[in-house]
């Protein structure tokens, strides 16, 4: 779910033209103005740029996959929306020192509305996430919650205008497809739970679209990201109150490792996209299924049936396709443009 939504909100952010803006409060979280030039090193010493890119972005989805396994262990304990609120809590925590050092507010009012529809929309997200992780093998939730563009590109068509090319709609059919493949309906043991991670992605996806327009209206990185917490706390501390169980030392300091790796995969993240082309980095997907497994296999011994892993690797392609697909028709337009 984390993972989406970084990558929507910094790509669109990238798109809307501020690499220029030199406000403080407008770079992104892994940067400051403590931050070395980026010709620090001497070249000889720096890798390549398209292979740190990749390395980023690995590294940010290993570590949402180890956050995916440590969630389903921590369930086994904690009520999972008491979960979703400490992640949110400890996420919130997190990012105070941020706010202060720019001094600004995690929640402007300019566009309070589209902030507050973001937010009560990642409160859905947190919910079904953790909820689904609470019932399902760890894998079969990452695996469907790749189907987030989709629903993202089914409802960009909808409510922004944007086309809706019969080559992405058939790749966003065969992904669906792939979706049924590690649901399979009563052949597996997953049943109706399935619906939950589903649930997930199409509120998500209503976040990621609420991102791009907030992006694109000049918003800062700074509060699209620290917004969230600001506004996802208070409301899942309501549910969470009806539940709540003290959870042991042990669980605490879990729950607040599992915001840390979080928060720092969006820092890994924010690297990635800075370095290399989204459509180039998402063949790497896999990565977070495959940390999220490691995971899993490690803690609790759960290992996906054959089934999970061809249904992933048809959501995932299909997913690869848009992703190359949109970019290269973005380049050609840039290019007609430019020659106009």
């Amino acid at each position: 779910m984390h993972s989406r939504h970084a990558r929507e909100s910094l790509l669109a952010y990238r798109e809307s033209g501020h690499r220029g803006r030199k406000s403080a409060y407008c770079l992104p979280p892994s940067m400051s103005i403590a931050d070395p030039p980026s010709d620090f090193q001497p070249a000889r010493h720096r890798l390549p740029q398209p292979l740190r890119a990749m390395l980023w972005y690995v590294l940010a989805l290993s570590l949402w996959g180890m956050s995916a396994g440590l969630v389903r262990y921590a369930a086994l304990e904690v009520p999972a929306i008491e979960l979703g609120f400490l992640r949110a809590f400890y996420g919130m925590v997190l990012v105070i020192p941020w706010l202060l050092y720019y001094r600004v507010s995690p929640v402007p009012r300019r566009h309070v509305g589209i902030y507050v529809l973001r937010g009560v929309c990642e409160v859905g997200g947190i919910a079904t996430w953790f909820i689904a992780l609470s019932l399902m093998q760890a894998a079969d939730v990452v695996a469907l919650g790749f189907t987030m563009p989709f629903f993202a590109s089914i409802l960009a068509a909808i409510f922004l205008g944007e086309r809706l090319r019969l080559r992405r709609g058939l790749a966003i059919l065969i992904g669906l497809i792939g979706a049924v493949i590690v649901i399979r309906p009563g052949q597996s043991d997953i049943g109706s739970a399935a619906l939950i991670p589903l649930l997930g992605a199409i509120v998500v996806a209503v976040s990621r679209l609420s991102s791009r327009v907030l992006a694109a209206r000049g918003e800062p990185m700074i509060q699209l990201v620290a917004s969230l917490g600001f506004i996802t706390a208070p409301i899942l501390a309501i549910p969470a109150a009806f539940v709540w169980v003290w959870p042991s030392p042990a669980m605490m300091l879990l729950a607040f490792t599992v915001s840390v790796i979080s928060l720092t995969g969006h820092v890994c993240m924010v690297r990635a996209l800075r370095l290399g082309e989204a459509s180039v980095l998402a063949t790497y997907e896999f990565t977070q299924l495959l940390a999220t497994v490691a995971i899993a296999a490690a803690v609790l011994g759960e290992w996906p049936d054959r089934w999970t892993w061809i249904g992933s690797a048809i959501i995932l392609a299909a997913g690869l396709y848009i992703a190359r697909r949109e970019a290269a028709l973005a380049r050609k337009e840039a290019s007609e443009k430019a020659g106009q």
